[in-house]
């Protein structure tokens, strides 16, 4: 038996006790009680709205309609006592057909409540009489436009043409602008999602099938009185719906490996004839294997059980996609747990954490089916795929690659540290991740120049989030922010294999060394920045971002500019030491920076 399965399998038993038969009990009744008062609630039709708006009426026709609106708390007056509602306090008077509000906000809001009574109160008079087609003469077919993209940044080789081109297209986009106004400007046949042809409803059971959609699905036909616009930013609601029981699992994943380390039982585990990466994956699987089966039961919930193969795909497909987050949630948490001292530091890095991926899951979402750069996030695809649209494999990759990379790495670089030394001493944290590089250059096959490479994934999900961040800025301002940014996180990830080789004497600190090193470093993340382009920047290729992220197609000045910075932070380390070690971060990135707004000098100046 693998040391991992038995690591596992002690794990989840261990989660199991973590609660004695008292507070199980406890827990359990408590869940019941809970359950019990619910079920009353509904049975009762018991609401927060009951009695909310006080009406004064002389008309006793009017009651029984009121009783139907909870929120009415009605009483029968006479005329007099009717005309001076406002002194006992009431929100509004019916003296007969008329209605008369207090000056109050409330008192708007019940006027307004007491309008819709009455429709719905009519609506199910005429509904009662079986016949549909006399009390709901107008039926209207829903259909849902494609909305076009019109915002798209151009590319740093596109530029130049499109500006030559825009002096002599000047008149004939004018015109065509002039004619565009008259007519029905974007809506074309085309753009018309049409569905299959109806009849309206003919008794009550059929108007209730109509009627009876669930929150998340749409409209396809409905009453004038009955259209509602589909919901806004749905995929916040099905974000919030799939990432939430991954931050409740794991704080129990991080807090399980918190324990290790305070109550000290880890070393028992250190101490056995286990290699540390059996023991992280034995902790990690039971945690992993549960999160994922929830995933699946609200993804069954969503679409309902599978009656076809295809059906079956697209319920496979949304659990592809959400599983590298999972995993990277997993995998921070993981090493958020090693690197803190306390459950006090471990709460920080944790909420810290979840916010930063939060972000990045839920603001490109917002702007599903509005623009490409929604695609950085899976839950666009998760949303996608809900719709029945279909997902191209090059968007799954362009969406999950960084997500599985980061998480794999994150997983390694907290593994390298997971010994004695590391996780049972008041290091701090900065020292805890030099170790993490020490320990990488010191394998055999560690070098800077492979340790780049493995950086590459962090700093393409933190340019995604720069590009999330800086999305609706004005477009020069925007783009200078990203040249900046991306520009200092590419120059920290190059230097920091040779600040780790410098600090911790792993070579001796020479003009040699450092020339060599930073040649290394320099071609890695050359070598790395372009088999991404290749492999997962397809989605926005065209856009200034993504030209900011690639600089396009070039080769051979790329890679000279990729050494050339990373040379000036090594001399700089060479030269002031690795206490001045930020201010070589600073000349590498003001330097690559200029570089970058050269390039894309046409769109910034243009």
């Amino acid at each position: 038996m693998p040391g991992w399965f038995t690591i596992a399998k002690w794990e989840f038993f261990r989660s199991r006790l973590k609660f004695d038969a008292r507070s199980s009990i406890m827990l359990i009744f408590s869940l019941i009680l809970v359950i019990a008062a619910s079920f009353a609630a509904a049975q009762t039709e018991m609401s927060m709205n009951q009695k909310i708006y006080s009406v004064s009426t002389t008309e006793p026709g009017l009651e029984h309609v009121l009783e139907n609106d909870q929120r009415f708390d009605s009483r029968i007056v006479n005329v007099y006592e009717a005309s001076q509602f406002y002194v006992y306090g009431d929100d509004l008077a019916i003296i007969g057909s008329s209605a008369y509000l207090g000056e109050t906000g409330k008192a708007a809001a019940a006027g307004s409540a007491l309008e819709n009574t009455i429709k719905e109160y009519r609506e199910a008079v005429l509904t009662s009489y079986n016949d549909v087609n006399n009390s709901h003469p107008v039926w209207v077919t829903v259909h849902d436009l494609e909305r076009p993209q019109d915002f798209q940044l151009l590319s740093a080789g596109e530029a130049a043409g499109k500006i030559e081109e825009s002096t002599e297209e000047e008149t004939t986009g004018q015109a065509l602008a002039e004619e565009s106004t008259s007519g029905n400007r974007g809506i074309t046949p085309q753009s018309l999602n049409h569905g299959s042809s109806f009849t309206p409803p003919r008794n009550i059971d059929e108007l209730e099938e109509y009627t009876g959609k669930t929150f998340f699905e749409r409209q396809t036909i409905s009453t004038p009185t009955h259209f509602s616009p589909p919901i806004p930013f749905t995929a916040i609601l099905y974000a919030f719906l799939f990432i939430f029981p991954i931050y409740f699992v794991s704080q129990f994943y991080s807090t399980s490996i918190m324990d290790e380390r305070t109550n000290k039982k880890g070393e028992l585990l250190l101490a056995g004839p286990l290699r540390g990466r059996d023991i992280v994956m034995g902790k990690t699987v039971p945690y992993l294997l549960v999160t994922v089966l929830i995933q699946a039961v609200i993804t069954l919930y969503i679409l309902g059980m599978p009656s076809d193969i295809g059906k079956l795909q697209d319920i496979l497909a949304v659990i592809a996609t959400i599983f590298p987050v999972v995993l990277l949630f997993f995998a921070l948490s993981f090493f958020g747990a090693i690197l803190s001292r306390s459950f006090k530091e471990l709460t920080f890095a944790s909420v810290f954490l979840s916010v930063v991926i939060s972000g990045y899951l839920f603001f490109p979402a917002m702007f599903t089916n509005i623009h490409a750069i929604s695609s950085i996030s899976p839950i666009t695809l998760i949303v996608r795929l809900i719709e029945g649209q279909s997902v191209a494999i090059g968007t799954y990759m362009f969406s999950t690659l960084p997500f599985y990379f980061v998480a794999l790495s994150a997983f390694a670089f907290g593994t390298f540290i997971f010994r004695e030394e590391d996780l049972f001493t008041q290091k701090h944290v900065s020292d805890k991740i030099i170790d993490c590089f020490e320990v990488f250059l010191t394998y055999k096959y560690g070098s800077v120049f492979l340790l780049s490479i493995i950086f590459i994934p962090f700093v393409y999900m933190t340019q995604l989030m720069l590009i999330v961040m800086l999305f609706n800025l004005p477009a020069p301002y925007s783009v200078v922010t990203m040249i900046v940014l991306s520009a200092m996180a590419e120059e920290l990830v190059k230097s920091v294999g040779i600040y780790t080789i410098f600090k911790r004497k792993l070579a001796d600190i020479s003009l040699k060394n450092a020339i060599r090193l930073a040649i290394l470093s320099g071609t890695g993340f050359f070598v790395g920045e372009k088999a991404v382009a290749v492999l997962t920047l397809a989605p926005i290729a065209s856009s200034a971002f993504g030209s900011v992220m690639t600089m396009g197609t070039l080769l051979l000045i790329p890679l000279l500019l990729h050494i050339s910075t990373t040379m000036v932070c090594s001399l700089g380390i060479w030269r002031l030491g690795t206490r001045r070690y930020l201010i070589s971060i600073l000349l590498a990135t003001l330097l690559h920076s200029c570089y970058n707004m050269f390039i894309l000098r046409g769109i910034l100046f243009g």
